[in-house]
C-alpha cells in the first residue's frame, strides 16, 4: 500500500510540474451495446462525460459553453450555478471537466432557499454588438420571471435586474412549465419557447407558445415580445434552444414514460420561422433513444466547430435522483 501510495504521489508531483491538470468526468460511449458508434441521426458524437455529483453538480436545467469550447456555466433547477473548464482532445472530442464549482443563484433578494423562487430553468449570454460575452439571462418557472445578471466569468452573479417576460407568462404560464428555452439569435433578437403542459394535460395538436423580441437587444417591455406558435413532437416538451449561424436556431425537446423510459429530440428551426405569427414546425436532426446515451435532457449550447459546422452541447438533469445521471455530451452538425 505505501509504495502505491508513493507511486501515486510521485506521478501528481510529475503532472504539477508539467503543468497538466487532471481531467474529470466518467466517459461513456454513444451507445453501450455497441461502442463504435459515432452517429446519430443527422449529428456525429465526440464524445460524453458523467459528471453526475462531481462537486455538488446536479440537477442542470440550462447551459452555456464559450465560443472557444474552453469554459461552460449551467444553472440549476435547485437554485444553482455550476462552472469550469472542458477539455478538447486533438481531434476535438470532448474528455473532460476541470476546475469545477458550484455555488448558489443570487436573485433579488439575495440567496434565497424557497424552490419557488429558485427554479432556474434557462441561460443564455449576451453576446455584444463586438462579438464579446455580456450579461446573463436566466429564465425562472413557478414564479415566472426573466432575470439579468453582470457578466462574470464565473457565470450569472451579482444582484440581478428583471428582464420583461413576454405578455401571459407571469401569470399564465402553468406552474411547471414556464420558459425553458431561451437563445439569443445571430442577429441579436432573443427567442423564447415555452414548455407548457404535458399532453395528457392538453390537447396534443395545440401548438407550444413562443416569442422573440422585435429588434435586438434585451426588451425593454412585455410588447417587445412577438408572439408566434411552436410545435413539438406528440408528448414532448422543449426544454431548451441555442442559435445556429445560418439565423434558425436548435430546440431540444424531452419526453419521458413509464414504458419506454427517455426520449430526447433535437429539432432544427430555419430562420423563417423565427418571425412573428408564425406556426412552426422544426425538422428533426437526431433522437436520442434507448439504447443510446439519454437521460433528461434539459440544457443546449451551441458554437462553431473549428473545421466548420456547429457543435452541439448537451446537459441532462438527474433531479439529484440516485436513478438518474448528468450527462454532458458532444455532436457535431455538419
Amino acid at each position: 500500500m505505501t509504495v502505491l501510495l508513493l507511486t501515486l504521489a510521485g506521478g501528481c508531483a510529475a503532472m504539477a510540474e508539467r503543468g497538466v491538470e487532471p481531467t474529470e468526468g466518467k466517459p461513456v460511449p454513444l451507445d453501450r451495446e455497441r461502442p463504435t458508434v459515432e452517429r446519430v441521426g443527422g449529428l456525429l458524437f465526440r464524445g460524453a462525460l458523467d459528471i453526475t455529483g462531481l462537486n455538488g453538480v446536479g440537477g442542470l436545467s440550462g447551459l452555456w459553453v464559450s465560443a472557444d469550447g474552453a469554459r461552460f456555466s449551467a444553472i440549476g433547477d435547485t437554485g444553482l450555478v455550476a462552472s469550469g473548464r472542458l477539455t478538447h482532445s486533438a481531434d476535438g472530442r470532448l474528455t473532460g471537466v476541470q476546475d469545477v464549482q458550484a455555488r448558489p443563484l443570487p436573485v433579488e433578494e439575495g440567496v434565497a432557499s424557497s424552490k419557488r423562487r429558485v427554479d432556474a430553468e434557462e441561460l443564455l449570454r449576451l453576446t455584444k454588438a463586438d462579438g464579446t460575452e455580456g450579461d446573463w439571462i436566466v429564465a425562472f418557472e413557478r414564479d415566472h420571471r426573466l432575470l439579468r445578471y453582470p457578466q462574470d466569468r464565473r457565470g450569472p452573479a451579482g444582484v440581478p435586474t428583471p428582464v420583461p417576460t413576454p405578455t401571459g407568462v407571469t401569470d399564465g404560464s402553468p406552474e411547471n412549465g414556464g420558459l425553458e428555452s431561451l437563445a439569443q439569435l445571430p442577429d441579436g433578437r432573443l427567442l423564447a419557447i415555452e414548455e407548457g403542459e404535458e399532453d395528457t394535460l392538453r390537447d396534443p395538436t395545440r401548438p407550444r407558445r413562443a416569442w422573440v423580441t422585435a429588434s435586438p437587444g434585451v426588451p425593454r417591455q412585455e410588447a417587445d415580445w412577438l408572439p408566434f406558435h411552436y410545435r413539438s413532437a406528440p408528448r414532448f416538451r422543449p426544454t431548451g434552444a441555442a442559435p445556429l449561424p445560418d439565423g434558425g436556431a436548435l430546440v431540444l425537446e424531452r419526453r419521458v414514460s413509464l414504458i419506454g423510459g427517455w426520449s430526447t429530440r433535437i429539432v432544427r428551426l430555419p430562420p423563417t420561422a423565427l418571425r412573428a405569427g408564425a406556426d412552426a414546425t422544426g425538422q428533426e436532426v437526431a433522437r436520442l433513444e434507448h439504447p443510446l446515451l439519454n437521460d433528461n435532457f434539459e440544457g443546449i449550447a451551441t458554437r462553431p466547430a473549428p473545421g466548420g459546422g456547429t457543435l452541439v452541447y448537451i446537459v441532462s438533469d438527474d433531479n439529484f435522483s440516485p436513478f438518474q445521471r448528468t450527462y454532458l455530451a458532444l455532436f457535431l452538425l455538419p
